[in-house]
């Protein structure tokens, strides 16, 4: 065998490892995994029924970690920003997801706001949500945006928390997934749509929410044309 011949060898044979070890399979894209750490190739195997009891367990986990932050800096009632429970449009996200597009994939967002008397968005009035950020573990990214201030915190398997102050003393409160696979968006979305009641109340106490219909729940909307 001629030195040519061996180092072509050695350089296949050093691709092949690094592709494996990468999550590449040999002459194929990379495997990229989700928010909640499945493949799209999983995913496919997964029927719509299967897909939308999917979706209902990212919502509730939504709602753990927002009563969670929420409890941080204040047990009382907190003015919804908006209601929460249809899957928001793919593609883009708070976190990459190649190969993500807006029929593939999919994410979802809660937000509450609150208004601590006499609050001003002091910087220090972080203080608390950076020390709960702190105490679970996640990492932590504080910003000063023009005249007001706001830390992020990633949890590290899928979620970002946003804690924003504004100087007219409207605190809010958001959580992020990242990007989820999905077969078909627009059929999930149309699932959850319509069985969902399209109601949520203009105040609530942390942990207080709408529960997602089960798929066993009847169809009440139509989608629009």
């Amino acid at each position: 065998m001629n030195r040519t011949t061996t180092m072509h060898r050695a350089i296949v044979t050093a691709l092949l490892v690094v592709g494996l070890a990468t999550g590449c399979a040999p002459g194929g894209p990379e495997m990229q995994k989700d928010a909640a750490g499945l493949t799209q190739e999983q995913v496919r195997e997964l029927t719509l029924h299967q897909e939308y009891d999917r979706y209902r367990d990212h919502y509730q986990h939504m709602q753990r970690l927002l009563e969670g932050a929420q409890l941080a800096v204040h047990d009382g009632e907190w003015e919804w920003v908006a209601g929460d429970g249809i899957p928001g449009i793919g593609g883009d996200g708070v976190a990459p997801l190649p190969g993500a597009d807006t029929k593939n994939s999919y994410f979802l967002t809660s937000g509450r706001i609150w208004m601590p008397p006499g609050a001003t968005g002091a910087e220090r009035d972080l203080d608390p949500m950076i020390e709960y950020f702190e105490h679970q573990g996640w990492a932590i990214d504080q910003r000063a945006i023009s005249d007001s201030y706001e830390v992020w915190a990633n949890t590290g398997d899928g979620w970002q928390i946003n804690y924003s102050l504004r100087t007219n003393g409207r605190y809010s409160l958001d959580v992020y997934s990242e990007l989820f696979w999905t077969n078909d968006a627009l059929d999930l979305s149309t699932a959850v749509y319509g069985r969902s009641a399209l109601q949520w109340p203009d105040d609530s106490v942390p942990g207080e929410h709408p529960v997602p219909p089960s798929w066993k729940s009847p169809i009440i909307n139509q989608p629009e044309i």
